[in-house]
């Protein structure tokens, strides 16, 4: 039944302008009840151009741009001096920046976020990591008078 409407609305549709023709706004990706005239109320009421309204629509859809490729050079190192490189720890740095930096380091590194190819390398860096800032914690909170 559906073809058959199709097949009908083809048939009469002219490709060549009609004279009279009016000009019609469609919004691309939205049906036809969100089609409007671009010039005459009048046409738009009695149904004119519907049918140019459907094939307007009836296009391939555009493809979703591809994923990146996840770069894991930052997980391949596992050392406690790299992990502290990346982290960026300073001896004068206060509890909130060194939060601050627990927080952007997991950004990168969190194994949730990370392929499961690479959960492994990403949990043993979080766990230095955590390491690392808990034992900078515990050395600025014994610094202070």
């Amino acid at each position: 039944m559906f073809d058959a409407v199709l097949d009908r609305v083809s048939r009469d549709r002219a490709d060549a302008p009609q004279p009279g023709a009016r000009s019609w706004t469609a919004i691309r990706g939205l049906n036809s009840s969100f089609v409007g005239p671009a010039v005459a109320p009048q046409a738009w009421r009695s149904g004119e151009g519907l049918d140019q309204a459907y094939f307007d629509h009836d296009s391939e859809p555009v493809a979703p741009p591809p994923k990146p490729v996840f770069d894991a050079t930052h997980l391949k190192r596992q050392s406690a001096e790299e992990i502290a490189r990346d982290l960026g720890l300073l001896p004068s740095d206060t509890a909130a920046q060194l939060q601050r930096k627990r927080r952007g380091f997991a950004r990168l590194n969190h194994p949730d976020r990370t392929p499961e190819d690479w959960r492994d390398a990403a949990t043993t860096r979080m766990k230095i990591a955590n390491q690392l800032i808990d034992e900078a914690l515990r050395k600025a909170a014994s610094a202070r008078p």
